[in-house]
């Protein structure tokens, strides 16, 4: 009796909701999206870290993903403007959260120079907003809002998911203040217009970028502007990434004691799931950090 009461149990039960189809477009976003889904499931990753997020072809696998999805977590048009029509096409009937679209943290304003011919155009607000933990956190909650209203039986777990990691990102800025301590004396290069959230936040001197957009070289005179800094002694730090031609710092810093670093807003190389968003914002700091 035991046994067919236990088996009555198994059979009468209702069985537990899958998570939804989760896909997100880039590695950042996918480790928040990680962070908040928790053991409920695990998003995909639609771009690898090291892909031109910029220029990107959809291979027959990406479209397969897009056309399965039940949600899509990007950042938006303003960074993958040629993401907008596959998936209009490709997930008509998947529920869209664009992160850049939500409320409740500053937006920075791009200023395009005469000079950005070849950039990639982000429109007016820089889309890298990612690299500030405080926007972050506030998407940490857009997106559990999104995924209880794609999954509402398990809306409760999402919600403490996001508060959790919000913890987690709280404590994340104290370390990166602490890494960064000596860090706002120094004046610094970056590579391109995508660090400004993350120069904003800690408060970081900066005097330029080597282009004058992302996806887009450096033209000759501004080379020459930024080498008369770097030979003036107003530049300690000169950094490059992914997008920036590792010739371009040696060009400016070749005969000065001037250092460079390397760095990355992406995370490529860095494992994916939960902790990629503390291991690539403290790889940044480190980086900075070391440029001494």
């Amino acid at each position: 009796m035991r046994l067919t009461a236990s088996f009555l149990a198994l059979f009468c039960a209702s069985p537990a909701l899958a998570a939804p189809n989760v896909l997100t477009d880039i590695a950042p976003i996918h480790g928040l999206v990680t962070e908040v889904m928790g053991d409920l499931g695990t998003p995909q990753l639609l771009l690898p870290p090291e892909a031109d997020a910029h220029h990107y072809a959809l291979r027959p696998s990406d479209a397969r993903a897009l056309s399965q999805s039940d949600l899509v977590i990007w950042v938006g048009a303003g960074l993958t403007p040629w993401l907008t029509e596959p998936l209009a096409t490709l997930s008509p009937d998947a529920q869209v959260l664009a992160l850049l679209g939500t409320d409740g943290w500053e937006k920075r304003e791009l200023h395009h120079g005469e000079d950005d011919h070849g950039a990639h155009d982000h429109g007016d607000i820089d889309p890298h907003a990612w690299l500030s933990p405080a926007v972050a956190t506030v998407w940490l909650a857009n997106i559990a809002q999104s995924l209880a209203e794609a999954d509402p039986e398990n809306a409760r777990t999402y919600a403490q998911n996001a508060e959790a990691a919000a913890a987690r990102f709280a404590t994340l800025d104290v370390e990166i203040k602490a890494v960064l301590a000596d860090v706002p004396d120094q004046t610094l290069i970056w590579p391109h217009d995508a660090y400004g959230y993350f120069a904003d936040s800690y408060g970081l001197a900066s005097v330029g970028a080597i282009a004058e957009g992302d996806a887009s070289d450096p033209g000759p005179a501004h080379i020459a502007e930024l080498r008369e800094m770097v030979t003036d002694g107003q530049v300690t730090c000169v950094l490059l990434d992914p997008e920036i031609n590792e010739k371009w710092a040696q060009v400016l810093i070749e005969g000065t004691p001037v250092h460079t670093a390397a760095i990355d807003p992406i995370g490529a190389g860095i494992p994916q799931g939960r902790g990629f968003y503390r291991s690539l914002m403290l790889q940044m700091a480190h980086a900075l950090a070391s440029c001494r």
